[in-house]
């Protein structure tokens, strides 16, 4: 499948505001990416947000580029219900920390375990 054929399929893809895009390396579809409007997490200005990049294959079925679109969604909700969460006023579900912070936080052992019955 080529990147023109992709993105005429994106043509009958929608989800809310996010715009979809391919883009292509030497000729060929490289990735999915989309696009929303929503204040930024740390400014509070509305801005262009963009989703993870998605590898593509032009070897892709068109179910399986139209399945790939909908996890690219899933995957942003999920992204931005753990920037928007608040326990105590703080995003500690959030997707920006450090990886080393959090395998730090894992070496502390501050697990919150049920007391045996």
């Amino acid at each position: 499948m080529t990147a023109s054929e992709m993105l005429d399929i994106l043509d009958d893809v929608r989800f809310y505001d996010y715009q979809f895009k391919v883009v292509e390396t030497n000729g060929l579809p490289a990735y999915l990416q989309a696009t929303y409007l929503e204040p930024d997490i740390v400014t509070g200005a509305p801005e262009v947000q963009h989703t993870r990049k998605w590898q593509l294959s032009r070897h892709m079925t068109k179910s399986e580029f139209v399945q790939t679109a909908f996890k690219c969604c899933i995957t942003s909700m999920e992204h931005r219900t753990r920037e928007h969460f608040r326990y105590k006023g703080a995003a500690v579900f959030g997707p920006h920390f450090d990886v080393d912070a959090l395998f730090e936080l894992c070496q502390a052992r501050q697990f919150d375990y049920r007391e045996a019955a």
